[in-house]
């Protein structure tokens, strides 16, 4: 039969077609649209993580002169290269010259650089840049503590004693508001019970000791150590009072600073600060009924922190 041109052309395109397309699978080759691969591209772009996980020696990230973590600015002798921190790059002239260039990238890189809370395992999912992570550790909400109760081998954060507290020693801690006065009962036979703020979660230990014929009642506040530093956070009124006939009416009242304990060597001594004595003839039995009051102390005004480095204590090598 005879074939056109056209035809001949038209034919000619789908053999070759084919046999491109018979190449294409047995090479495992294949061609894209220009359009889709480059949709492609900018969609495997947007997947690309802004944050990835690295692992390297953390001696890199310390000055070679105090070893302690390096911070901006960061510094550089131009004789060996040695990364020095502000406060070393004068006197590193007596090791082998002075530090005088200043490393803009290593800046970045010391400022990015973040690990993991150490209380990772007690709650704190934080990642803190590694030159504060001493100062975080010294404030996380997460540091763990001990139980009060002799020979208790418990440890855990603030909110695992609370749940400690409740499961395994019978005493569910008792939840207060701030600025208002509460009438508890604490059982004498327990020397320890708690208390949690319901504004902030604040945990508080009650303690009830013996004290010739009469208790002694005292408060503390379970705070990190780097907390306790900055002072007292609360005020307490701690009060007994009892009335009688017309005339008949006593009171015992103590109001104070709420101590500080961290909590993270073993448990404090009864009674440590000021404490309420309060007279056996005020007990009910083996139950204390006891009007506790605790207030916020508020913030003092915080002074503008100075952009000017401060001077760190360098740490000798072990």
């Amino acid at each position: 039969p005879e074939m056109t041109m056209k035809e001949g052309e038209s034919r000619g395109k789908r053999a070759g077609a084919e046999e491109v397309k018979s190449e294409s699978k047995k090479g495992e080759v294949t061609m894209q649209d220009e359009g889709k691969a480059g949709d492609a591209l900018v969609a495997a772009e947007s997947m690309a993580p802004t944050q990835i996980d690295v692992r390297m020696d953390v001696t890199l990230l310390h000055c070679q002169g105090c070893f302690l973590p390096l911070k901006p600015p960061v510094f550089k002798c131009d004789a060996v290269g040695h990364v020095v921190c502000y406060y070393c790059r004068a006197g590193h002239r007596a090791v082998c010259s002075r530090a005088n260039t200043h490393c803009g990238q290593l800046d970045k890189v010391v400022g990015a650089a973040k690990v993991p809370c150490p209380y990772k395992g007690f709650g704190c999912d934080r990642y803190v840049v590694f030159h504060e992570a001493a100062d975080h550790q010294r404030v996380c909400q997460c540091a763990p503590c001990t139980c009060p109760e002799s020979g208790c081998p418990f440890v855990g954060s603030r909110a695992m004693l609370v749940n400690h507290f409740a499961a395994d020693h019978q005493r569910p801690a008792v939840t207060l508001r701030y600025g208002r006065s509460w009438s508890l009962s604490f059982s004498l036979s327990h020397a320890w019970h708690l208390l949690v703020g319901e504004e902030d979660c604040s945990v508080f230990l009650v303690s009830l000791r013996p004290l010739g014929p009469g208790t002694a009642v005292s408060l503390m506040c379970v705070r990190p150590d780097g907390e306790a530093e900055t002072g007292p956070r609360f005020w307490c009124k701690l009060s007994i009072e009892r009335r009688g006939g017309d005339k008949d009416y006593d009171l015992v009242l103590m109001t104070s600073p709420v101590i500080s304990n961290a909590l993270s060597t073993c448990a404090p001594a009864l009674g440590q600060g000021m404490f309420l004595v309060v007279p056996q003839e005020l007990l009910s039995g083996d139950t204390l009924t006891l009007s506790v009051r605790i207030d916020l102390i508020p913030p003092a005004a915080v002074a503008p922190k100075s952009t000017t480095p401060q001077a760190r204590a360098p740490r000798r090598m072990q």
